[in-house]
C-alpha cells in the first residue's frame, strides 16, 4: 500500500513489525515481532513519562553541592549532588541521594565519614568536574584531608562534616543520612541549578 506521498504503508497485520520511532523493520527475517525493540509503544510511553517527570522536577531550583569521602583504599572521592536537604536540628541531620549506577557508589555506602560542600556562585567548575563519571579524579583540584580522612574543598559557601547515620534504599537511588559533627559557613552567593542549567541569584 502506498500513501499520497508515495510512502509505503504496511497492511494492518504487519504494522507491529515496524519500529514506531524509526519506521524501520524490526528484523531482517519476518519470523516473529522483535519484542525487545526499545521503541515499542509501551517502552516509548515509559520514556516519555520519565522525561516529563524529570522536566517537572527541574522546575525546582536548588543549590549545588559536592559530597566527598574516601574509598576503602584511601583514594579521595567526590560527586556533584543537588539532592541535599536538612532533616533535623536535634539531632543535627542532613541527607543527600546517590544513584545506584554511580561509579563511586560503594565508597559512599561504606564510608563512615563524608563532607557536604555547598558551592559558591563562581565554583561551577567544581560542580562540572565532580559530575564526571570518574568521581575519584582530583587532578587539578585544590583540597586537603580532614583528621577523619575526608577530602575537604576550600573556600566553599558552607560545609557539613558528617558521620553516616542511616542509608535507605529508594528506587534507583540510595538516600544517605548524615549526622553533622562539624559545620562552617561564609558570606557570598550560592551556585544555583534550575531547569537543567546553572543560574545565579542576580
Amino acid at each position: 500500500m502506498i500513501d499520497a506521498q508515495g510512502v509505503f504503508l504496511p497492511p494492518p497485520a504487519l504494522q507491529n513489525w515496524l519500529c514506531p520511532a524509526t519506521g524501520r523493520w524490526r528484523g531482517l527475517f519476518l519470523l516473529a515481532p522483535n519484542t525487545r525493540c526499545p521503541h515499542t509503544p509501551a517502552a516509548m510511553t515509559a520514556v516519555h513519562a520519565q522525561r516529563a517527570l524529570r522536566d517537572s522536577l527541574a522546575r525546582f531550583a536548588t543549590g549545588v553541592t559536592v559530597v566527598t569521602c574516601s574509598a576503602a583504599d584511601g583514594s579521595p572521592c567526590g560527586i556533584t549532588a543537588n539532592s541535599f536537604s536538612s532533616v533535623s536540628l536535634d539531632p543535627p541531620l542532613v541527607l543527600w541521594n546517590i544513584a545506584k549506577v554511580s561509579n563511586s557508589l560503594q565508597a559512599y555506602l561504606d564510608a563512615r565519614h563524608f563532607a557536604i560542600h555547598i558551592l559558591r556562585e563562581d565554583q561551577q567548575h567544581l560542580s562540572e568536574h565532580f559530575a564526571r563519571s570518574d568521581h575519584t579524579v582530583y587532578t587539578g583540584i585544590d583540597y586537603s584531608m580532614s583528621s577523619d580522612g575526608v577530602p575537604i574543598l576550600p573556600d566553599v559557601l558552607a560545609r557539613f562534616d558528617c558521620v553516616t547515620n542511616a542509608i535507605h534504599d529508594a528506587g534507583d537511588h540510595f538516600i544517605i543520612v548524615g549526622e553533622v559533627i562539624e559545620h562552617s559557613h561564609d558570606s557570598g552567593d550560592p551556585l544555583l541549578f534550575f531547569n537543567s542549567d546553572y543560574r545565579s541569584i542576580g
